[in-house]
């Protein structure tokens, strides 16, 4: 049976990992979109976040790449950049996912990429909640290396 991963998968212990970003602690993390999208009570539903650098700076201009299926949804492959949603922070990215918030159980992921398109996180596998108090996925990236 194929099992869906609900976090970034890690490097084994002693190996390196290659990627010059990962997760902040704690990230991702869901919580009631009206946080950031007052207007928009139960009828929208997203994924956000940030991407901070060595120095806790912000990091503008990575490509954003979201990919997976959520149930009744096409495969999604959207792309956006840190740096376009400065409500999350100055490197702060954003993606809509729909009008009504829909349970999903690991098939949606995220991944920073750089101009070249190559990878500099894992993909990051999350759910999704059908819950108004938990219709905007929150994922914040702090560099590494």
């Amino acid at each position: 049976p194929i099992t869906s991963p609900t976090s970034a998968a890690q490097a084994p212990a002693g190996e390196a990992n290659e990627f010059t970003f990962e997760l902040q602690p704690g990230s991702p993390t869901a919580i009631a979109g009206t946080e950031f999208h007052p207007d928009n009570e139960c009828d929208w539903s997203g994924i956000a976040g940030s991407a901070n650098s060595l120095n806790d700076e912000a990091v503008e201009g990575l490509f954003v790449q979201l990919g997976g299926s959520m149930p009744g949804e096409a495969n999604m492959d959207k792309l956006t950049m840190t740096g376009l949603a400065d409500q999350y922070g100055q490197g702060g990215f954003e993606f809509t996912l729909g009008e009504t918030p829909i349970a999903s159980d690991g098939t949606l992921w995220v991944q920073l990429l750089d101009q070249q398109n190559l990878p500099l996180s894992n993909r990051v596998y999350f759910n999704t909640f059908d819950d108004c108090q938990k219709n905007l996925i929150i994922i914040y990236f702090d560099q590494v290396r």
